[in-house]
C-alpha cells in the first residue's frame, strides 16, 4: 500500500457532514457514497450521477493500479523493483503512473529549490520513520554516506533506448518514494474519471487529500474543516481551527504536530529538510494548499512545511500566478497564529 505509515505529511482535515470509516456504499437524495480502505488509509467518493451508475468497481481498479506501480510498502510494486534493482537502468513500459509521478517530482523540486524531494527516502529510514527506530545521529554519516544518494538530478534520469523509456539511476542505494504526491495523484485521476463519466458535482477524499466539484446534498459549496494543531487531537472531536469551502478545487493538508518521535530527549518532527538530512526545524505547525491538482496541492503542502513560514510566503507571491492558496497555522510564542491569501 503506498500510504500505511506517511511521514512526509498527515491527514489533518475533516470533511463536514462527510466523515465515513466503514466499508458500504450508501445513497442519499442521488448522491452516491463509495468508502473503504486504500493505500493505507481510509476514503471517500461522493459523487451524484443523474444515471445513477455504480462506479466503485472502476474505484477501485484505479487504486489497486496507483498501488502496483507506487507502493513502497509492497515489495512486487514498480517502485519496490526500481528501488531494490541492481540494474542501472530499468524500462518504464506498462508503468505511466510511475513515469507520471517521477517527472512531476523532478518539476517540482526544482519550483521548490529542491525542498521537495522523493529521493529522501534514505533520509527517512535513516531517522527511523519508516520502522519507528531511533538513529545514533552521526553527523558525517549523514553528510557524506546519506546526502549523495538524495540528489535527484545526479542518481535518477529518465533516458530513451531503443525507442522506450529507461528510468536510469546512478547509485544502487539511491531510493525513490512518491508518497508525497501519489495520494494527491490518485484523487486527481479519480477525479479525472468521474469528470470524464459527466459528474459534475463530487467530492473525493484519499486519506485527506480532496478534490471537490460542484455542490453538495444541500447545494451548497463543500466545506472542510482544518483540525487544530493540537497533539491529541482526533477527527471525531471535530476540533476546528478554521473551516473553507471548496469548490473546484483541490486540497492537501500536512502538518507535524502529531507526527513525531523522541530522539535523546527532544522532540523530532517527520517532515525530513533534504539539503540538510535533518528534520525541519520551524514554526509551523500545519500547512493547507489549495490548487487545481490535489497533486500539486499535495506536494508543496510537503515542501512548504520543510521550508518554514516566510520562505513559503516568499514562494507563494513569486509564483502568485499559479494561484495557488494557503493557510498555515505557526506557533508564536506558544500561541497559534495563522497566515493566509484567501
Amino acid at each position: 500500500m503506498i500510504l500505511e505509515v506517511n511521514f512526509y505529511k498527515l491527514s489533518l482535515i475533516s470533511i463536514l457532514f462527510f466523515l465515513s470509516c466503514s466499508n458500504k456504499k450508501e445513497d442519499n437524495h442521488h448522491f452516491k457514497l463509495v468508502k473503504g480502505y486504500a493505500q493505507g488509509t481510509t476514503y471517500s467518493i461522493k459523487y451524484k450521477d443523474v444515471f445513477d451508475r455504480d462506479f466503485s468497481t472502476s474505484f477501485d481498479s484505479i487504486l489497486n493500479e496507483i498501488d502496483q506501480q507506487l507502493s513502497t510498502y509492497d515489495s512486487t510494486s514498480f517502485i519496490s523493483k526500481v528501488n531494490n534493482s541492481s540494474d542501472t537502468c530499468i524500462n518504464l513500459k506498462s508503468n505511466d503512473l510511475f513515469k507520471f509521478c517521477f517527472n512531476y517530482s523532478k518539476e517540482i523540486a526544482s519550483l521548490t529549490n529542491g525542498f521537495f524531494n522523493p529521493a529522501v527516502y534514505p533520509l527517512v529510514s535513516y531517522w527511523g520513520f519508516y520502522n519507528d527506530t531511533s538513529p545514533k545521529i552521526d553527523s558525517l554519516f549523514i553528510k557524506d554516506s546519506i546526502l549523495v544518494y538524495v540528489n535527484l538530478d545526479s542518481n535518477f534520469k529518465i533516458t530513451l533506448l531503443n525507442n522506450e523509456d529507461f528510468l536510469c539511476k546512478n547509485n544502487e542505494k539511491s531510493k525513490l518514494d512518491f508518497n508525497a504526491v501519489a495520494q494527491g495523484y490518485s484523487v486527481d485521476l479519480i477525479a479525472d474519471f468521474l469528470n470524464n463519466k459527466g459528474v459534475i458535482h463530487y467530492l473525493i477524499e484519499i486519506g485527506g487529500e480532496l478534490a471537490a466539484k460542484g455542490l453538495n446534498i444541500n447545494g451548497e459549496p463543500w466545506k472542510i474543516g482544518i483540525e487544530k494543531p493540537v497533539d491529541n487531537s482526533f477527527t471525531a472531536e471535530h476540533t476546528f481551527q478554521n473551516i473553507i469551502e471548496l469548490n473546484n478545487k483541490s486540497l492537501a493538508t500536512s502538518g507535524n504536530y502529531r507526527k513525531f518521535k523522541i530522539i535523546n530527549g527532544q522532540k523530532v518532527a517527520h517532515s525530513i529538510n533534504p539539503k540538510t538530512g535533518y528534520p525541519a526545524k520551524n514554526s509551523l505547525l500545519s500547512v493547507t494548499v489549495i490548487s487545481d491538482k490535489a497533486a500539486e496541492a499535495d506536494a508543496l503542502a510537503t515542501a512548504f512545511m520543510v521550508m518554514g513560514k516566510e520562505e513559503t510566503i516568499s514562494y507563494i507571491k513569486t509564483h502568485s500566478k499559479d494561484s495557488i492558496l494557503c493557510y498555515m497555522v505557526y506557533d508564536s510564542i506558544n500561541n497559534y497564529e495563522e497566515w493566509s491569501n484567501f
